[in-house]
Formats: C-alpha cells, structure tokens, sequence
C-alpha cells in the first residue's frame, strides 16, 4: 500500500463534527491530510469506498485478552470472591500454547467488528512478545498485584526493568500500567507504581469501585475479601481499613489523579472527586450484563460533569464474546439515557481520550485508523448503522493508513 491514499465514501462520521457525504479521505504518512468534496481526477492512489459509512476505529479501552482461553469456562457466582477462585482454577490449567492460540482467536473477533485500538491489562507476562503480532494499535497494562506493604519492591523492580528497556514501546504499542485493584495492592505498591507511571509517562488503570464487597472491605475489613486474601496467602496483618469509599482511599494515598478506573459501579457519592482528580472512566456492557449487575456506572452522570467515558469488553472470563458491534447493542439496551452518537462517541474518541491517544476522530492531522460499513441507498439516521443487529463484522479496517482487511 502506498504511503499516499485516497479513499472515496458515500458518507463519513467523523464524531468530532457533522456527516460528510459523498467525498473523500486523503491520507499521508498514516495521517488524515485532509476530507473533502469528491474530485473526479487524481495520481494518488485510490481506495473506492463510495458504498460505504466510514468512522473512526473502535478503541476498546478496556480487555483482558490473555484469558480468551476461558470462554464459557468460569460459571457465574453469586459472590464475587468463588467467580475469582473459578477464574484462577480454570486458569492454572491451560497451557501456554492454549493461551496464545485464544489471544490471536479473540484479537480477530474484536478486529471484525471494528476495533483498531487495544487497551489490554496483561498479567501474565511470558505473553508480552505476542503482542507485537497483534492488528492493533496497543496500550498494553501490565497488571500488578500485591496486598502486603513489606514486599512492594520485588513487585515494582521487574515492572520498572520492563519500562526501562523500552523493548515493548513502539509507535503502535505502548506499555501502561495497572494496580489491580484496592483490595489487592498494598498502598505502597499503589504508590511506587504511580512514581513508575510519572517516570515514563504512562497511564494507569485500576478495577475500581465494581461490587460491594470491595466497597465493604475497605470500610470495615474483615468478611469474605480478607478471607480470600487469607486463603491465598497473601493478606497483610499489618493492614487497618481506612474506612473511606475506594475512591476516597486512592485520593487518600496520592495516586487518584489521572487515573483511568474501570467499572465504577458503586460511585455517587465520588462523582465530584472523580471530576477534579481527572479521572477517566471505562464502561464494559458485556461483562456487567454477564455479572447481572444492578447497579452499574452511572454513565449519563459522568458525561455530563465532562468525564471522559470510554467502552470495554473486559475478558470472555466474564463476557460471552470479544464483538465490539455487540458491546454497541449491549450499551445501547442498558444507557436508557445516553443517545447512540455518544455512544459511538464512547467508543471511539472518548475510548482514545482516556487512553491519551491522538485517535478517535476523522479529522485533520489524526491518525487514519477506521473502519467502513457497507451500505444500501441512504439511511434516514447514519448512526443507526453500527447499531444494526444485522451486523456481525465491519467491511472495511484500517489502522494508522494500513489497510488491514477490506476491499
């Protein structure tokens, strides 16, 4: 493919701006140069697009890739707490060969249904090379867990050697970092990994505020999480509940700002510490219909304070499927009050804001990473089409100008 493209569409969602229709798309370098009214002559290289809806990319601002493996292996628990001991049962039993083969198996899922951008919380570290293999453009987290206060260097040492190399820093790939989660990560861990973040100027991420155990556990101590921890072996005697909220906690301990927090489900009393703390926001539809929550992030309260939003699959550990196309269906059933364009939004440029990737949007000087639908005449609403529940797979994808499948 030539480093200059054109690619003519019958319309284009750039979700920073109005529908453009019959034009075209010029691209250089992998960048968007330039949209404009269809010109009937040209030497650049043409893609001819003009059947389809082009949009920006799906950011899937939140997965766990690396446990596509477990599909349809862990059963759904009435306590958080068994869900876990399922997952790292089911887990400790696949192979090496099993795991990369279901990575590669679940990255091709998400690539069909529009996904260009990755924000993968990764664990398991003997995966990292594989990530390089991927169609995306990546953030890769490494997810740290460690609730004892007294061993948080030798968690921090290999995490700050990986940074330090820069082996797995690329213009498509870019290493994160993730502190588990409140109840799992020591606040001096928690506050080591967010010296390492500030060092390299990396975001973190961190499960937050998800289900009412968590919120319990901090407030009180005790009950079924620090039997879990207990159980493991890795439960901190020296621990005392702080007895705050966890979004309370991590303010308490210096890592809240910036930070991008996943789930979020248990959050109304924080919404104004969220908002000036910067904190960005992940919604998984998939996994939080896949848990039967109730009570879930409270999206419409979040966007209209200007928190950024972004969309997730989370991991097919707790979700039936890695389709970003579903996740659109599934967002559109439960944000009653969300209107589909912010959705789209959600899963585009507000995905690449709380990532702090210059994607997201079809404008001038962006990344040209996008996809295309094929359509038939002229549809009475352009958003509707990604929410059609027709549509398994995008027909077209590029990232960063490459054309990754398509005509």
């Amino acid at each position: 493919m030539s480093d200059n493209l054109k690619i003519k569409f019958k319309a284009l969602l750039p979700i920073d701006g109005e529908v453009v229709e019959n034009g075209e798309l010029l691209i250089e370098q992998g960048l968007i140069k330039e949209i404009r009214p269809a010109q009937s002559s040209s030497s650049t290289p043409c893609l001819d697009l003009s059947d389809h809806l082009i949009l920006p990319g799906f950011v899937n601002a939140h997965c766990h890739l690396a446990l596509s493996a477990l599909r349809g292996k862990v059963p759904k628990c009435e306590r958080f707490t068994d869900w876990v001991r399922a997952l790292l049962r089911e887990n400790s039993n696949m192979s090496l060969d099993e795991r990369v083969s279901a990575l590669h198996i679940g990255a091709e899922d998400m690539l069909r249904s529009g996904v260009t951008t990755l924000a993968d919380t990764l664990s398991e570290i003997d995966l990292l090379p594989e990530y390089q293999n991927l169609p995306f453009r990546q953030v890769v987290l490494l997810e740290v867990l460690g609730f004892n206060s007294q061993r948080a260097q030798e968690f921090l040492d290999p995490i700050a050697a990986i940074l330090k190399s820069q082996k797995f820093n690329t213009p498509l790939l870019q290493p994160g970092l993730a502190p588990h989660a409140p109840y799992s990560v020591s606040p001096a861990l928690f506050q080591g990994l967010n010296k390492l973040a500030l060092r390299s100027d990396s975001i973190t991420s961190c499960h937050l505020a998800e289900f009412p155990e968590e919120v319990r556990f901090l407030h009180e101590g005790g009950g079924e999480m620090q039997a879990f921890l207990e159980e493991k072996g890795v439960y901190d005697n020296d621990w005392n509940p702080p007895g705050k909220s966890p979004i309370r906690y991590l303010e308490n301990i210096g890592v809240l700002d910036s930070m991008v927090a996943i789930h979020l489900n248990h959050v109304d009393e924080d919404l104004d510490l969220l908002q000036s703390r910067n904190v960005r926001a992940v919604f998984c539809p998939g996994s939080t219909r896949w848990f039967g929550r109730i009570r879930f992030m409270p999206v419409r309260k979040l966007l209209d304070r200007g928190i950024s939003v972004g969309l997730g699959t989370d991991s097919l550990a707790s979700n039936d499927s890695l389709s970003f196309l579903r996740e659109l269906r599934i967002a559109d059933e439960m944000l009653k009050d969300v209107s589909r364009l912010e959705i789209l939004k959600m899963a585009t440029l507000g995905g690449a804001t709380v990532l702090g990737l210059d994607t997201g949007a079809l404008i001038a000087g962006k990344a040209a990473d996008l996809i295309g639908f094929r359509v038939e005449g002229n549809p009475e609403n352009w958003t509707d089409i990604p929410f059609d529940p027709d549509r398994d797979v995008v027909d077209f994808s590029m990232v960063a100008g490459r054309v990754m499948f398509g005509d």
